[in-house]
């Protein structure tokens, strides 16, 4: 019936031989549907919705689409085919800030925080000279003010993935606060890396778990092209478990890529969300400015990796090139480790995403963390991030 409600899907196809030619040769040839590809669409074909929208990879790693369908040819026809993996209703997913309480003038806590064992804080930052240098950081977010001062010339343009968004200009303020924590001039934890600004996030902060995929294949396709094989993604989003959305983070980092995301702000177990369920990610919990307490919003859990500073964390903002801006959050918590995973790669040279993960751990601080909650403290792990010495 032509007259019934149709929602947006993410389908992912099994990783099979010439699976996507057989499946596209059915949605046009059976099914009347016209397949754009991902070398065809535009900022404009966003919002077609005729059209199923591949997102698959170049390298074949990642099989899909997203289209919209019916509840009955869903449950009929695509969940019937062997050749399918997941089916999946589209979700929102957003930024993982928490309204500022207050706002005081302070030099940056958190980096101060994080190349010492403990507190009280001895006022310094001391980091590898390389500074995270040769290393892209992609900044998978509501985009970059890349002419502020904080970035120097090293924030570049990557793509644009969500609707209404007409460039990666920042319409929120939320992806420049998180670039300059990653690697900012002043407020950056590797201040030499190069910042790559992925936009799926609209002027609200929020956007569909099809454009954060789609933004993702983008990055699976840089990677795969570039000759500089040191990439990391940092993704301070988060929403609904979403098995589409951990398969295609899974896809980058079994091709190398470093993924770093937001446990989340709900105060639950991170294993309930997406993409901070999924366990080749690197997931970070965020702990107070004052003291190693996990902060109140903070989720926790067997998924969360690390615990990184998400308090009151000063930035770049966006009303002009030196404009300054504080937020709290896992999202502010994230980019701490994203430079921290830069400063590694530069100094050290760069490893699997899986042995990353075991050298991140292998620096950071253990048992300092105070969990409040007893369930919190029974199902997580006590690791607070560490930058590596000079």
């Amino acid at each position: 019936s032509s007259h019934a409600p149709k929602k947006v899907y993410n389908i992912i196809l099994k990783n099979i031989e010439s699976v996507q030619s057989t499946h596209y040769d059915w949605l046009t040839n059976e099914q009347n549907r016209c397949v754009e590809q991902k070398s065809e669409q535009s900022i404009s074909s966003i919002n077609n919705k005729y059209c199923v929208k591949d997102f698959s990879s170049q390298d074949g790693r990642l099989k899909g689409y997203s289209g919209l369908f019916t509840q009955e040819f869903v449950n009929n026809e695509l969940m019937k085919r062997k050749d399918v993996d997941v089916v999946e209703e589209d979700q929102i997913m957003s930024i993982k800030y928490v309204a500022p309480r207050d706002i005081q003038n302070k030099p940056r806590e958190g980096l101060d925080r994080i190349d010492q064992a403990k507190f009280p804080l001895d006022g310094k930052y001391t980091y590898p000279n390389s500074s995270g240098q040769g290393v892209n950081i992609f900044i998978v977010d509501t985009g970059i003010r890349k002419t502020h001062k904080e970035f120097g010339g090293r924030a570049k343009s990557g793509s644009v993935f969500c609707g209404g968004c007409e460039s990666d200009d920042d319409e929120n303020g939320h992806g420049t606060n998180c670039a300059s924590i990653a690697a900012g001039k002043t407020f950056g934890v590797a201040k030499k890396a190069t910042l790559i600004a992925v936009r799926v996030l609209d002027a609200n902060g929020s956007g569909k778990a099809s454009e954060i995929i789609n933004g993702l294949s983008f990055i699976l396709d840089q990677h795969n092209h570039a000759t500089n094989k040191n990439s990391v993604v940092s993704m301070s989003l988060g929403g609904p478990k979403s098995k589409a959305l951990n398969k295609v983070v899974k896809a980058l980092t079994d091709a190398g890529v470093h993924v770093v995301v937001a446990a989340g702000n709900e105060a639950i177990d991170a294993c309930l969300e997406s993409p901070s369920s999924e366990l080749s990610a690197i997931t970070v919990g965020a702990t107070e400015d004052k003291n190693d307490h996990i902060t109140e919003f903070s989720n926790f859990g067997k998924c969360v990796d690390i615990y990184a500073p998400g308090r009151n964390v000063k930035g770049a903002g966006i009303k002009n090139d030196h404009d300054t801006s504080e937020e709290s959050g896992t999202s502010q918590a994230t980019p701490h480790v994203a430079g921290t995973l830069a400063l590694i790669i530069a100094q050290s040279g760069n490893k699997s995403p899986a042995q990353m993960a075991v050298a991140l751990d292998n620096l950071s601080i253990k048992g300092t963390i105070v969990f409040d909650d007893p369930k919190a403290k029974a199902t997580s792990k006590n690791s607070f991030l560490r930058v590596p010495a000079p």
